[in-house]
């Protein structure tokens, strides 16, 4: 079932130039209802299947997409991150000292209290975050491809490349830091610093961990961000060896 453009829709008018400059993407082939927010998986036209290697997708079938994002984070699989597993795991994906305890503060001084269980009044000491409740961390400002509830929305991601990024000879879509960034500014809400701050410093880490060569990061690597898959592929074997043994590399 295709979901491309169908006839008679206009999604870009001259009168509003900005549609025309920020075209949505419309190329669905193998994704069916594109629009509807999956539960437990990250599709994009490359990935129809979502994260297949190493059974990752059956892995983390009870989990949201939201959810599969931070279990990289969470070392001894207790639902709970601490801000040592996430210093520890940022050292993993290759992030310096210095970044990591930056990374590692923001993250934890931000997210920690909205993610507490409903019966705590106060903030937790030790600044944990609970992953069931991490839709609560949900801000605005972003790409809207996690939906309030940690679903993910694979037209939102796409839209996002196709409005502010460059198509590839390969077929998907790119980003450079810079275009990044002035999405994050043409997608903000009105008065909304805490999630500007936030998507600004998203996409600056996204950046930092996929690190790319070629100064564009490719929506698949990005898609894997989304749920977790890409910190598993690239640090997945330095993960299960610090679990063991507990040295950090």
């Amino acid at each position: 079932m295709s979901s491309r453009k169908p006839a008679g829709i206009a999604t870009a008018i001259p009168e509003a130039s900005v549609t025309v400059q920020r075209p949505v993407y419309t190329e669905w082939k193998k994704v069916r209802q594109p629009n509807v927010a999956c539960a437990n998986i990250a599709v994009t036209e490359l990935s129809p299947d979502g994260a297949t290697d190493g059974g990752y997708k059956a892995k983390h079938s009870e989990q949201t997409v939201l959810q599969q994002h931070c279990d990289f984070f969470d070392l001894n699989s207790d639902g709970i991150i601490t801000p040592w597993e996430t210093f520890v795991s940022m050292r993993l994906l290759g992030w310096n000292v210095l970044l990591a305890f930056l990374a590692t503060f923001i993250i934890h001084s931000g997210l920690s209290y909205v993610t507490q269980p409903s019966h705590y009044y106060l903030p937790d000491p030790f600044f944990r975050i609970y992953i069931s409740r991490i839709h609560h961390a949900k801000h605005g400002s972003d790409t809207n491809t996690y939906d309030n509830e940690g679903r993910f929305r694979p037209q939102q991601l796409a839209d996002f490349f196709s409005k502010y990024g460059t198509k590839m000879e390969n077929g998907d879509y790119g980003l450079t830091l810079a275009e990044a960034m002035k999405g994050v500014w043409g997608q903000r809400c009105v008065y909304d610093f805490f999630g500007v701050a936030s998507a600004y410093f998203e996409w600056s880490a996204t950046y930092l961990t996929i690190w790319p060569r070629d100064r564009i990061m490719c929506m698949e690597d990005v898609r894997g961000v989304y749920d977790g898959s890409y910190f598993f592929k690239v640090a997945g074997k330095k993960r299960e060896e610090y679990i063991s043994d507990g040295k950090l590399l």
